[in-house]
C-alpha cells in the first residue's frame, strides 16, 4: 500500500525584543540626557548565600535512577523484527520510563521458549521477573522458595488491587495458600458462536450483501439453524453446512445449546448449582442434543467425515465447501476473514451471530462464561533486592490506557487523528511495529482495542461491499456476544473446586468411551434406544467420578456459606 507524503512548510516567525530592567532603577535629567541609576542590591553575607543556595536543593524533587531489572519474556510467538533491539525499543521504553526501570530483556524464541526456561531455573540464576505459561513448573519452584508470594503484593499495590478481587486470589492459590503466578487478565472478549454472513444473506434474501438485519432475532435456537442448514444444502448441493474435526472439537455449540457439556475430548462433568456434580449425559436435554446432530448427520447437513476429518480437511470444508457455522473467539473472526482474503475470495463474510440456544434452556448453561483470569502467568524472584520496581512494571502493563497505546501505537507514526476525533490506520505503519502487542499479556493480547485494530489492518484487503459488510456484522455481533456472555456468572462455587489427580487417569478413559457412544449414535450405528442402555452402563461404572468432586463440590459451599 502507497504511504501518502505529505509536504509541511513551516514558517518560522524570530520576534526580538529589548528587554530594559526596571527593577531598582532611578531615571534622572544630567545634562539634557537621561540615564538609567541603577541601584544595587543589598550585599548577601556568605552565611545567607548558602542557607538559600540549600533550600533551593532541598526543594528540587529528587530524582531516582532507573532501577536495573531482568526480564525472562515470553512473546508468545509474536513476530519481531530482526533490527528490533529486543531491551531497548520505542514501545519497552514506554515502559521503562512509566516504572522506572530498566528491563534487559530474556526473551526466546517461541520454539526454544521452554528449552530456554528450563535451564534458566536448572541454573538457579533466575531473573528478577518471570512471564510464561508453565503453571506447575512455577508452582513448583515457588513452593521450593524461588518466587515471592503475589497474595500481599497485590493487596499492598493500589493499581493491581483493583482489578485482582479475592475471589481471583483464590483461584490461582496453590496447596500451601500461595500464589506463585499471578494469572493475567482475561482479555474480556466473549465469544462463541461466528457464522458465515454472506451465506445467511444469500440464502434469506438472495444477496450476500442485502441491507436487512432482522435475521439476527430469526437465528436463534438449534431448530433455526436446521432449517437454514437444510435450505443451503437445497440451494448449494456440495456445500458442507456443519463440520468439525474429531469429536466436535471446537463445534460443540450445539451441545452446549441443550445445556449439555461436552468438547473435543467428549462429555464432560458439569454442575447443578447448589447441588452435584452429574455427567454432560444426565442433563435434561442430553438425548435430545444427540439426537439434533444424529438428524444432521442423515440428512447430509454434518459433514460425513466429521469423526477422521485432519485440519487439512476441515479446511477444505471451511474455505471450499461453504461450511457455514463455527465456535470461537473474536481472533477467531477475523483470522479466518483474513484467511479468506488471502485465498483470493472476495464474497466470503464471517461475523459473531447469537449463540444457540434451545428451548427452556438456561442461558448460563448455553452462553459461554468470561473467565476473569486468562492463561499465562508472571512471578518475581523472592530474592530479588526490587521487589517493589518489578511490582511497578506489572502496573505499568496492565494499565488500560497503556494497552490501549499499544494496540494502535504512536498517533502520528501509526495512527493518525480525524477532525472528528476518530482514529485511522496507517496500515503500513502499523505493521510494521505490530511487535508492540507482546507488550499487552498482562490483558491476554486480545482484548476489544488489539481486535478493533487487527480489523482496521484487515478492511482494505477485502473487496468494497465485502468490506462494509463485515464491517457492520462486527459491530452488530460483538455486542450480542457480551451481552449474552454476561448473562453468566464469572466467578461460581464450583470455581474453586480442585481437580483430583488421582482421577485424571479415570476421567480420561470415560471421556474417550463417551465419545464412542457418541460416535454410533449420531452416525446411525446404534438406535437411539441401544444409546440410551449404553450411556445408563457407563453411568453405573462411572459415577464415582462426579460422586468425588460433589465432595469438594458441597465443602467449598460450605465454606462460602452457600
Amino acid at each position: 500500500m502507497q504511504r501518502t507524503i505529505r509536504s509541511i512548510a513551516f514558517v518560522l516567525i524570530v520576534v526580538f525584543s529589548v528587554l530594559v530592567m526596571a527593577t531598582g532603577c532611578v531615571v534622572r535629567e544630567i545634562s539634557g540626557e537621561t540615564k538609567p541609576t541603577v541601584t544595587k542590591p543589598p550585599e548577601t553575607k556568605p552565611t545567607e548565600k548558602k542557607q538559600e543556595e540549600t533550600k533551593k536543593t532541598t526543594d528540587e524533587p529528587k530524582v531516582e535512577p532507573p532501577v536495573k531489572l531482568k526480564m525472562f519474556f515470553g512473546d508468545a510467538g509474536i513476530k519481531f523484527p530482526d533490527d528490533v533491539d529486543l531491551s531497548d525499543n520505542p514501545f519497552l521504553n514506554i515502559v521503562e520510563k512509566a516504572a522506572n526501570v530498566d528491563l534487559e530483556m530474556v526473551q526466546p524464541t517461541y520454539a526454544d521458549f521452554q528449552t530456554k526456561f528450563n535451564l534458566t531455573m536448572a541454573s538457579g540464576d533466575i531473573p528478577d521477573i518471570v512471564h510464561c505459561w508453565f503453571h506447575a513448573d512455577i508452582n513448583k519452584y515457588g513452593a521450593d522458595g524461588a518466587f515471592a508470594n503475589w497474595e500481599p503484593l497485590v493487596k499492598n499495590s493500589k493499581i493491581l488491587s483493583k482489578y485482582y478481587t479475592q475471589d481471583m486470589l483464590d483461584m490461582m492459590k496453590t496447596d500451601d495458600g500461595s500464589i506463585y503466578g499471578l494469572y493475567v487478565l482475561n482479555a474480556k472478549t466473549s465469544g462463541a458462536t461466528y457464522a458465515r454472513i454472506d451465506i445467511i444473506k444469500d440464502i434469506l434474501f438472495g444477496d450476500p450483501y442485502a441491507d436487512n438485519d432482522d435475521w439476527y432475532k430469526q437465528l436463534v435456537t438449534p431448530d433455526d439453524w436446521y432449517q437454514l442448514m437444510k435450505k443451503q444444502k437445497e440451494k448449494y448441493p456440495d456445500s458442507v453446512p456443519f463440520s468439525c474435526t474429531g469429536c466436535f472439537m471446537m463445534a460443540d455449540m450445539f451441545f452446549k445449546a441443550f445445556g449439555v457439556g461436552h468438547d473435543g475430548n467428549g462429555i464432560k462433568l458439569q454442575v447443578i448449582p447448589n447441588e452435584k456434580y452429574i455427567w454432560g449425559f444426565e442433563a435434561p436435554n442430553a438425548r435430545e442434543a444427540v439426537a439434533f446432530h444424529r438428524k444432521l448427520y442423515e440428512e447430509e447437513l454434518l459433514d460425513k467425515t466429521f469423526v477422521t476429518n485432519t485440519g487439512t480437511e476441515f479446511d477444505n470444508r471451511k474455505y471450499e465447501k461453504d461450511a457455514l457455522v463455527f465456535r470461537g473467539d473474536p481472533a477467531a473472526v477475523i483470522g479466518m476473514q483474513t484467511e479468506f482474503a488471502k485465498r483470493g475470495n472476495t464474497k466470503a463474510v464471517v461475523g459473531p451471530v447469537h449463540n444457540p440456544i434451545a428451548p427452556g434452556v438456561s442461558p448460563k448453561s448455553a452462553y459461554w462464561v468470561n473467565s476473569p483470569l486468562g492463561w499465562h502467568i508472571v512471578s518475581i524472584n523472592k530474592k530479588s533486592p526490587n521487589i517493589d520496581a518489578a511490582v511497578r512494571v506489572f502496573e505499568v502493563l496492565i494499565d488500560p490506557e497503556f494497552c490501549h497505546q499499544m494496540a494502535w501505537g504512536r498517533e502520528g507514526i501509526e495512527y493518525f487523528v480525524r477532525q472528528d476525533g476518530s482514529k485511522v490506520l496507517d496500515i503500513e505503519a502499523s505493521n510494521e511495529t505490530s511487535y508492540r502487542v507482546a507488550y499487552t499479556f498482562m490483558r491476554a493480547y486480545w482484548f476489544q482495542d488489539n481486535l478493533d485494530v487487527r480489523a482496521a489492518q484487515m478492511l482494505p484487503k477485502l473487496d468494497a461491499s465485502q468490506a462494509s459488510t463485515f464491517k457492520k456484522s462486527w459491530e452488530i455481533g460483538i455486542p450480542i456476544w457480551q451481552k449474552e456472555s454476561a448473562q453468566v456468572p464469572e466467578v461460581t462455587a464450583e470455581s474453586f473446586v480442585p481437580s483430583i489427580p488421582d482421577l485424571a487417569p479415570k476421567m480420561k478413559e470415560a471421556r474417550e468411551l463417551s465419545k464412542a457412544i457418541i460416535f454410533k449414535a449420531v452416525m446411525g450405528e446404534i438406535s437411539m434406544e441401544e444409546y440410551d442402555k449404553e450411556v445408563k452402563d457407563f453411568l453405573n461404572k462411572y459415577n464415582y467420578i462426579p460422586e468425588a468432586y460433589t465432595k469438594s463440590y458441597k465443602e467449598v459451599l460450605k465454606e462460602r456459606g452457600q
